[in-house]
């Protein structure tokens, strides 16, 4: 059977191409191989949300809601933004406040022991309607239009890996064993799309004793994974500190330890990054992942795919970012 006459790729083929972080092929053979299938997929979302940057981008902003700044540029694949003047962020900062409060400090139900020093607190079934900050600041102009110039594309929020929305807790009291960093304590670059980009936002006030989001800039990091044969073959998809520090130097290394409400926009899939480690102090952070609509790994293929509320009235431009499948009208 072609693969132009399957309609998805069999859930259990799919699953073992991307079991242990995609290492049956190797990673970059495996995202090649699974971009090349999405394009079967999902190519006409991908064409037209591509065409809708190029002609239509300064339109559907402004029918969204006319943004109030030029867009923030990302600089080596990252960028920091501490005005505290991003649409929404007051408000959803405070609704933060409120689940952190009633959430925070135990270990909640179905997170599994998949990152004992991490848990998600974010309920998507609920939360969407009764925290809406969350996503009016998510899809706001000013946000997309820095991450559409970065992607070169109508972005769309995740809805398999990374999870589109995450309000995390970081807790030491979660860590089976916190003198020893494991799983997204290493470091790594992100493989679902490419470009990948995060949008992070400090809940709270964060210093090193929060275990901070800490990365490395694109430059350098592609001048360690060149160097390391990083998503070749054979090679890991976590990365040791002595083995990154054997090419980059520690001066180089960026840690995300700002205060409250500070924003930083990053390509996960360019910068090797890593966050949680020893966090002495519970370290609360908003992670967005936005995303292109072809990517580059297997996920769509046998997950579930997460669904966010759309509204009568909603922009074009917001129902592209919360439906990552939609097509032109006929």
């Amino acid at each position: 059977m072609k693969p132009s006459e399957l309609t998805t790729l069999p859930g259990d083929l799919a699953k073992r191409l991307h079991r242990d972080h995609m290492q049956l092929l190797g990673i970059s053979e495996s995202m090649r191989l699974a971009h090349a299938w999405n394009q079967l997929q999902f190519g006409r979302q991908d064409s037209w949300r591509r065409q809708l940057y190029q002609n239509r981008l300064a339109e559907l902003l402004d029918e969204n809601g006319p943004p109030d700044r030029a867009p923030i540029q990302l600089h080596d694949g990252w960028a920091i933004d501490r005005s505290l003047s991003l649409p929404h962020l007051g408000r959803m900062l405070e609704e933060a406040d409120r689940i952190i409060a009633e959430r925070a400090g135990k270990r909640l139900t179905g997170q599994g022991a998949y990152r004992s020093f991490f848990q998600d607190m974010w309920i998507p079934a609920e939360d969407p309607l009764r925290y809406p900050a969350f996503l009016d600041f998510i899809t706001s102009s000013e946000l997309l239009a820095t991450v559409a110039h970065y992607i070169g594309s109508i972005p769309a929020l995740s809805t398999t890996l990374p999870t589109g929305i995450r309000l995390v807790e970081s807790n030491v009291l979660f860590d089976e064993q916190p003198d020893v960093p494991k799983d997204s304590q290493l470091f790594h670059i992100d493989y679902y799309s490419l470009p990948n980009v995060y949008v992070l936002v400090l809940l709270e006030d964060t210093t090193i004793e929060n275990g901070p989001w800490t990365f490395l800039p694109r430059s350098t990091s592609q001048r360690v994974a060149e160097k390391l044969g990083y998503w070749k073959s054979g090679r890991g998809y976590r990365l040791t500190d002595e083995e990154v520090y054997s090419v980059a130097d520690r001066s180089e290394v960026i840690e995300f330890c700002y205060p409250r409400g500070t924003v930083l926009f990053i390509e996960s899939s360019g910068c090797m990054h890593y966050g949680s480690r020893r966090s002495v102090k519970p370290r609360f952070q908003l992670m967005v992942g936005y995303t292109g609509a072809c990517r580059t790994d297997f996920s769509e293929s046998f997950m579930s795919p997460q669904t966010y509320p759309v509204r009568d009235g909603d922009s074009l431009l917001r129902r592209l970012v919360l439906q990552k499948n939609l097509l032109p009208e006929a």
